[in-house]
């Protein structure tokens, strides 16, 4: 383990004046290593899933054409 990081961080958090971020970092912290999948409903995963299998068929649009179509469509 790498001491010189946790001085670092009560160094930070010391100096932090922002509650919000301290409550943040303190939920953070407080998940340990949860994976985020294993908080995730089965019908959650599986379209996680879904979707991923249809971006390995290259069946998506970039975010630019996203916005394009969005422009569009407002337009009308």
């Amino acid at each position: 383990m790498n001491d010189s990081i946790k001085k670092e961080l009560h160094q930070l958090v010391d100096k932090c004046e922002n509650e919000m971020l301290l409550e943040e970092a303190k939920a953070l912290l407080e998940t340990g290593n949860k994976d985020w999948w294993d908080e995730l409903s089965e019908e959650d995963r599986n379209l996680v899933m879904e979707s991923e299998a249809k971006y390995g068929k290259g069946e998506f649009i970039s975010h630019n054409e996203l916005i394009q179509r969005f422009e569009a469509w407002r337009k009308k």
